[in-house]
């Protein structure tokens, strides 16, 4: 049954050459093991349109959280339960339980995104994390960000770019071999070092997410 997981979970993981965590959030951490993370902490299941069936968001906030925390999850329920619609499964038992699993086991971490309840100051951010390596619209067409390429980190800006209203992180491929051998004991092709690595997909590796108010 890990077998089944890992090669299900595989394919959903984008890859990326980016490094950064925020308050020791892993890849492939479950919805479970986050809430015990923030056991004082008040989480809601979200419904923004862009999302398919496989993506589940969660905010939270309360407890140590110093404002939002945007939590997407990846779930393989729905492609484990058409493997058992169609019959042709080589072990369906497993394909079974693993269907059946709680949210809490289930949900995977994908990405993380930070809203603060005060926006915080851009030089503040740059002295921190030094000058920004990329900058421009998000996707969307409505927001100013600015990346920090080698850490993973997209911050949000406000309309008059003073302000960071928001921060995104990623996480590397190398927190993603981590986080594979950890789990599963093997790497999925993409993340071998002989497929090259290198493919980022940031400084806009998030869709875009309007925060709760």
């Amino acid at each position: 049954m890990k077998s089944l997981l890992f090669f299900a979970l595989a394919s959903f993981i984008c890859t990326c050459a980016l490094a950064e965590t925020y308050l020791g959030i892993r890849p492939l951490d479950s919805l479970g093991e986050v809430r015990a993370r923030f056991p004082d902490a008040q989480f809601v299941r979200m419904a923004p349109d862009w999302a398919d069936e496989s993506q589940v968001l969660f905010s939270f906030t309360g407890g140590v959280l110093q404002g939002q925390l945007l939590v997407l999850f990846v779930d393989g329920r729905p492609d484990y339960r058409r493997e058992i619609a169609d019959g042709f499964a080589d072990d369906l038992d497993a394909l079974k339980l693993l269907a059946a699993e709680s949210d809490d086991q289930a949900l995977r971490v994908k990405w993380v995104r930070w809203v603060p309840t005060t926006p915080l100051r851009v030089q503040d951010v740059v002295a921190k994390y030094g000058r920004w390596d990329a900058g421009g619209l998000s996707d969307d067409g409505f927001r100013l960000y600015r990346s920090w390429d080698a850490r993973g980190i997209t911050a949000l800006l406000s309309e008059d770019e003073q302000s960071v209203l928001m921060m995104d992180f990623v996480f590397s491929e190398d927190e993603q071999r981590d986080a594979f051998i950890r789990r599963y004991g093997q790497l999925p092709a993409w993340l071998r070092p002989e497929a090259g690595g290198g493919v980022t997909v940031a400084p806009r590796a998030t869709p875009p997410v309007t925060p709760a108010r």
